[in-house]
């Protein structure tokens, strides 16, 4: 019995032990506050696919052309809805509107991103009929607010 104590106090010492060493120099904090790539798509029911007798969310990638102004912390999007594919037929596709839009976006490494006034937040849908914008901070805590503007949306 005394063996088995002995053998799980030293598992202890060695799992909860660190192999780092004190004093190590800090890393510099990222700066970047860049937004690199803009996505939009759409999301709908598929009644088509039925989960527990429900249907399955689906969503459709739009596709998105991106010309970043970076003097004037801007993007304008070019977005155009693809053509009818699988179960995004033709009754969804004639929904898809501006108005109802969600839009994701990849920014530098360790930043966050956060809606500025009524601007909605990644991930959830939004009117993008009007410029949206969105803060950018930087891991280092210095941020720069950029400005979405779809100047085409083709059907």
């Amino acid at each position: 019995m005394r063996l088995i104590h002995i053998i799980t106090g030293v598992a202890f010492v060695l799992l909860f032990s660190s192999c780092l060493k004190k004093d190590l120099p800090a890393l510099p904090l990222w700066n970047g506050t860049e937004v690199t790539n803009v996505y939009f798509e759409y999301r709908y029911l598929d009644t088509a696919n039925l989960w527990q007798g429900a249907p399955v969310a689906a969503y459709q990638a739009l596709d998105v052309i991106r010309t970043v102004d970076t003097a004037h912390s801007t993007i304008n999007l070019a977005v155009t809805v693809p053509p009818v594919k699988g179960s995004f037929d033709a009754a969804q596709r004639a929904k898809v509107s501006q108005d109802h839009l969600w839009c994701y976006m990849d920014v530098s490494t360790a930043a966050t991103v956060t809606p500025v006034g009524d601007a909605p937040a990644p991930g959830y849908f939004g009117d993008f009929t009007k410029p949206q914008q969105y803060k950018v901070t930087a891991a280092d805590g210095s941020s720069q607010v950029w400005t979405l503007v779809i100047t085409s949306f083709v059907k």
